[in-house]
This record gives C-alpha cells, sequence and structure tokens, in this order.
C-alpha cells in the first residue's frame, strides 16, 4: 500500500513533447469552436429574411427578361378575339352567362331606384 502513496516531494518533469500535445490540442480546441460559431452564424443568416431577399434579388435579376416574355405570351391569350366563331359548339352558354349576367345587373341596378 505504501507503494502507491503520493509522495509530494517528488518533482514531475513536463516533457517537451507533453507540452507540444497540450498546444495542439488547445489550438485545435479554438479552432472548431470558431468553426461551430461561424458555422452557426451562416445558418442563422440564411434563415433570415435578409438572406432571402438578396437570394430573391439575385434570381429576379436574371429572370425580368423571362417574366415580361411569359407575360406578354398569356396577355394575348387573355385577349378577345375580334371576330366571333360561328362554329363555336360552346356559343349557346356564353350566351346563355351574358344574358343571365344582364338580368343580374339589371335586377341590382332597379333596388336602387
Amino acid at each position: 500500500m505504501s507503494e502507491m502513496m503520493f509522495d509530494k516531494d517528488t518533482k514531475f518533469v513536463r516533457t517537451a513533447s507533453r507540452i507540444r500535445t497540450r498546444w495542439i490540442a488547445t489550438f485545435a480546441l479554438i479552432t472548431s469552436s470558431i468553426t461551430f460559431g461561424s458555422g452557426l452564424l451562416v445558418f442563422l443568416y440564411m434563415k433570415s429574411p435578409a438572406f432571402e431577399n438578396q437570394l430573391l434579388g439575385q434570381v429576379m435579376k436574371n429572370m425580368d427578361w423571362i417574366i415580361a416574355d411569359e407575360f406578354d405570351k398569356k396577355i394575348t391569350e387573355l385577349k378577345p378575339r375580334p371576330v366571333a366563331d360561328a362554329n363555336d359548339p360552346n356559343k349557346w352558354f356564353w350566351d346563355y352567362i351574358e344574358k343571365r349576367n344582364q338580368e343580374q345587373i339589371e335586377e341590382q341596378l332597379s333596388k336602387f331606384d
């Protein structure tokens, strides 16, 4: 039992390799802490509205001509045809809708008289 006792008078010598290992470990801890912190900051920034606005601005800057082109295509599709198609099989339906809308307009206007 006396062999395992700690002698307070014994001097421990710190070798160069032990000191070097502690410096490397400390440097690794600092490096990993900085990496974790910067990763956390990047994650928080990417979830922020500022990042979303910046990304949307970058994408829309290069897509304006596509949107304008698609918008023009849809507008030309929505323009009414200048000449009614006599062979339109749904002409009766559109006539009915127009007649019903006109009746409803007249009914609403009659309430104000």
